[in-house]
């Protein structure tokens, strides 16, 4: 693999990372929402699925921008929060108690996104790669709103569970 040596090329490593992150999501989220029992929080996790599906896309538009001739990246955060995801719905009985850990899970994978969306803008930006340093820019917002939502749902469900399951 060869070493990372420019800005161009560091921006193409951070869509790239950020394509997959939204790749899995928009794959995986819908079997995670089999998983929960809340309806709220199924809500949630569908528009996730369905937003993680057009941001792929756009990020996808965004490495071809840059540079087609590049390969993919594996989302390795991204995949480990799923992963952890999936071991809550087997271990832990269905209901608020899952619930409450499958949404401190995605709440993990938003932050993670948050993270490399700032570290993508600041490379689109020092790039003068204004139009795609405001739509990632919109995209850490949809993140920060999702997350928000999840906080929320999952203060919801620890009450319940601590009614249901004390």
């Amino acid at each position: 693999m060869a070493m990372v040596d420019t800005t161009r090329s560091l921006l193409m490593m951070a869509l790239q990372d950020l394509c997959d992150g939204e790749r899995q999501m928009a794959e995986r989220l819908p079997e995670v929402r089999g998983w929960l029992a809340s309806e709220i929080m199924q809500s949630i996790v569908e528009e996730d699925a369905r937003r993680s599906a057009e941001q792929r896309d756009a990020f996808a538009h965004f490495i071809e921008q840059v540079d087609a001739s590049r390969g993919e990246a594996n989302n390795i955060w991204v995949n480990a929060i799923l992963e952890d995801a999936r071991n809550d719905a087997e271990t832990i009985v269905r209901g608020p108690l899952r619930d409450v850990a499958l949404a401190g899970a995605l709440r993990k994978a938003k932050q993670s996104q948050r993270v490399s969306y700032q570290t993508a803008i600041a490379l689109a930006r020092n790039l003068e790669k204004m139009a795609m340093a405001e739509r990632m820019v919109q995209m850490a917002q949809d993140a920060e709103e999702t997350d928000e939502k999840l906080a929320r749902a999952m203060e919801r469900m620890a009450k319940r569970a601590m009614e249901n399951c004390p």
